[in-house]
């Protein structure tokens, strides 16, 4: 095959994601830091799932429309580092392609070398041993290659990329320590793989798009409110949105709602799905549903171990919205959990997403509520190192002034919004909220989801770690134990007055009643001060200001 038109083209990146799929568990297990997180071959697939299923949406007629649906959907599909880069670079190609009614290999060379200078401007700091080190390196082997055909093509540029995936164990520290590849750049030359055995006519084991495909959410086995999580597509963007949210608010909870070309997406707990169903149907034609049974799902994650490193929680982005009309700069903030969210609430968020660990929610899960909301200006809390560019890259979509800071974790917008109470009208709040947060060390404790050797350390699945500021410090065999090393790490204690924690949705509490008061006799000359958090596979987390 020397050309391919759109739909050969859609075809490739359709077996692009089968392949991702196949190897998501192997991808996700790469990651280095032993610790429940936002793992990569789960980001990067749903990303690109994202990006099809508006192709599939849009119904493209030409290489330009099918490109711009790619493109546009992998943007606000984007979910963790690895999926907003991978955004990027299906970005980069779009643009490089998208007036070529067919592809040669030429072209896809061209594709590859845009796509490699779109990723690495998105980064601020661009680190080599990573996928931008690959696409690169793919882009510059592709440039020297003169093959029309494409199978010959893209199998050179893959065992080029192949290669470049081995070196990245000697490119980065904590890669050859661990004696892994970077998980990013794995799942990006896994991607092309898909592509090429489409080509080679090889069976690549797929899975069909659906309305929705993310990580299963782990809820405890105590007796849930609402019981269903029900999602509805509707074939209507123009829905009543205050009527519909009071209606269905009515029969449940963790509302969401999104729109776009001509469809709105709603995400609701209740115990009457087919109520809620019916009373849409009132309004519009159902496009797509999809209803599962949490309690069962509870139960049966209740009664068995869970499934380490390739685990996740599902991301559910739930909106306050903007009550008043006459606010002038909203807050938008990620929260790992209920505690959290109340917390949030009463300090004057507007707009909550949930998220954190385990739960990197997309781009969209911020254009959303953003776009629906009559502020002014927006103020956004990633509270995540793995959602700062998904929010960024939310800012940079929505015609809106939107400044998204540095935090890296709750406990850091929580000081903030602290300090922004008090933020007068000539005052520079931006300055008064970043100093808040740098002021702020963060620290939490989980356990290890795997074996593995961390900063010269040999940590044991199961093990309890202690991590301030996102850097491990110590072990122990339980939240106590782990909590101990806290007076030793580098902080400048001298500069402390306050240990805030909060208790996790596992953590019993008693046993952090017994904790808080162990921090007390341990930190005698600082005021502690204790919460309830709720966040899923942190048993503790806290800060210290």
């Amino acid at each position: 095959m020397k050309e391919i038109g759109y739909s050969e083209l859609e075809a490739l990146f359709t077996a692009a994601l089968a392949s991702l799929e196949s190897r998501k568990a192997f991808i996700n297990s790469l990651n280095v830091f032993p610790v429940p997180d936002g793992d990569t071959g789960t980001n990067m697939s749903l990303t690109l799932r994202t990006a099809l299923e508006e192709v599939q949406k849009s119904q493209p007629k030409s290489m330009k429309e099918f490109l711009s649906a790619l493109s546009a959907g992998s943007l606000i599909g984007a979910r963790g580092n690895s999926g907003v880069i991978l955004s990027q670079i299906i970005r980069g190609m779009a643009t490089a392609a998208d007036s070529k009614p067919a592809l040669t290999t030429t072209d896809f060379t061209q594709m590859l070398t845009k796509a490699t200078e779109v990723a690495y401007k998105a980064v601020v700091t661009p680190v080599e041993g990573t996928i931008l080190t690959v696409v690169r390196r793919m882009a510059e082997s592709a440039a020297g290659l003169h093959h029309e055909d494409y199978t010959e093509y893209l199998a050179e540029v893959i065992r080029t990329g192949r290669q470049a995936v081995k070196e990245t164990t000697g490119q980065l520290p904590a890669l050859a320590e661990a004696h892994v590849v970077d998980a990013g750049a794995e799942g990006l030359v896994t991607l092309l793989e898909g592509m090429l055995m489409s080509l080679r006519g090889e069976s690549v084991a797929s899975q069909k798009l659906t309305l929705e495909d993310e990580p299963e959410e782990h809820i405890g086995p105590q007796g849930l409110t609402y019981r269903y999580d029900t999602v509805i597509l509707v074939a209507s963007d123009t829905l009543p949105e205050t009527e519909v949210r009071a209606k269905l608010t009515e029969r449940g909870d963790s509302l969401v709602m999104a729109s776009a070309g001509g469809l709105t997406k709603i995400h609701v707990h209740t115990n009457e799905p087919y109520d809620a169903i019916e009373y849409l149907m009132t309004l519009a034609p159902i496009r797509e549903g999809r209803i599962e049974d949490m309690q069962y799902q509870a139960n049966e994650y209740a009664s068995g171990p869970a499934t380490g490193a390739g685990s996740s929680s599902k991301p559910i982005a739930s909106t306050e919205g903007c009550a008043d009309d006459n606010v002038q700069c909203a807050y938008v903030v990620v929260s790992p959990g209920p505690g959290f969210d109340e917390i949030f609430r009463k300090l004057g968020a507007q707009i909550i997403v949930g998220g954190g660990d385990t739960m990197n929610p997309p781009t969209e899960a911020f254009l959303g509520p953003i776009k629906a909301c009559k502020a002014k200006s927006f103020i956004v809390f990633p509270n995540n190192k793995n959602i700062i560019m998904a929010a960024q890259q939310a800012a940079g979509l929505i015609d809106k002034h939107v400044q998204v800071l540095d935090s890296r974790h709750p406990v850091q917008a929580i000081a903030a919004l602290v300090q922004l109470a008090s933020c007068g009208p000539d005052d520079d709040c931006m300055a008064v909220a970043n100093q808040a947060i740098d002021a702020t060390d963060f620290f939490a404790v989980t356990r290890a989801t795997k074996n593995a050797t961390v900063s010269g350390m040999l940590v044991h699945e199961g093990d309890y770690m202690l991590l301030v500021d996102d850097k491990f410090v110590g072990l122990g065999q339980s939240v106590e134990g782990a909590l101990v090393h806290l007076s030793k790490t580098p902080i400048a204690w001298d500069d402390k007055s306050l240990v805030s924690v909060y208790r996790g949705v596992d953590f019993v509490e008693a046993s952090f009643d017994t904790l808080v008061a162990t921090l007390t006799q341990q930190f005698p000359d600082l005021e502690i001060q204790s919460y309830y958090g709720g966040q899923a596979f942190y048993d503790v987390v806290g800060s210290v200001e």
